[in-house]
C-alpha cells in the first residue's frame, strides 16, 4: 500500500500539507477497502456470466488489481506532485485551477484502472475457462464495479483534495454520507451534477471582476 500512500500525498499536497498527509492513509484505506469489497461482487458477477473461478482465485486476481493500480498511480506521483505545487501558486479566486487538478486525477486512475484491469484479463483468458467475448464483458463488469464501489468510498473519505477556498480550515478526517458544497450526499448525485451544473454558492464562486 507504500505506492497508494505516495500517490495519495501528492493528491493533497495541491491543497496543503494537512490533506496530503491524510491522504497517506486514506488513499490505501480507499483502495484496500474497494478490493475486499469488489471481490465479493467481482466473483457473483463473474458466476453469473460463467466464470468458473473459485471466490480464493477471484481474490487473487481483485488483489493482483489493485496492487498494479496503485503500482501505475505511484509511477505518475513525481509528474504529479510538480502539478499540484504549481497549481497551488497559479490558483486564483474561490475555486482556482481546482476542476483541472480534480479531472486530471480522475483521468489518471480511469487510465491506471483500465491498464490494470486488461492485464488481469489475460489471466482470465489464459485459463481458457470462457470465450474472450464473455471475458470482455467480464471484465467491463467487473470496471463498472470498481467505479461505483470505489467512487462511494471516496465520497465517504473525503476530502482529499480541497478547494482553495477552503485553505486554512480543519475538516475532520472524513466527512461521510454530509452534503457536499453543491448538496450531493453520495457519489452518484455528485456524479449527475457534473453534468446538471448546478451553481455554487455564492461563497465558492469566483470573484468579481
Amino acid at each position: 500500500m507504500a505506492s497508494s500512500a505516495i500517490y495519495g500525498y501528492t493528491v493533497g499536497a495541491a491543497h496543503c500539507q494537512l490533506y496530503a498527509t491524510r491522504n497517506l492513509i486514506k488513499v490505501p484505506l480507499l483502495i484496500l477497502g474497494t478490493a475486499w469489497i469488489c471481490c465479493l461482487a467481482y466473483f457473483v458477477v463473474g458466476r453469473f456470466l460463467g466464470l468458473d473461478f473459485s471466490l480464493r482465485k477471484v481474490h487473487e486476481l481483485s488483489i493482483h488489481l489493485f496492487r498494479d493500480l496503485s503500482a501505475l498511480l505511484a509511477s505518475l506521483a513525481p509528474v504529479n506532485l510538480f502539478i499540484a505545487l504549481v497549481l497551488v501558486y497559479t490558483d486564483v479566486g474561490h475555486i482556482g485551477e481546482y476542476s483541472l487538478f480534480l479531472g486530471m486525477n480522475v483521468l489518471f486512475v480511469a487510465v491506471c484502472g483500465i491498464l490494470a484491469l486488461i492485464r488481469q484479463g489475460t489471466a482470465i483468458l489464459s485459463a481458457r475457462t470462457v470465450s474472450t467475448g464473455r471475458t470482455v464483458a467480464v471484465i467491463l463488469s467487473w470496471l463498472a464495479l470498481s467505479l461505483a464501489v470505489g467512487g462511494q468510498g471516496a465520497f465517504y473519505l473525503r476530502p482529499m483534495f480541497g478547494y482553495p477556498a477552503s485553505r486554512g480550515c480543519n475538516p475532520p478526517f472524513a466527512l461521510g454520507s454530509a452534503p457536499d458544497v453543491r448538496g450531493a450526499t453520495n457519489f452518484f448525485e455528485a456524479v449527475g451534477q457534473v453534468f446538471s451544473k448546478p451553481p455554487l454558492p455564492r461563497s465558492w464562486g469566483e470573484p468579481d471582476d
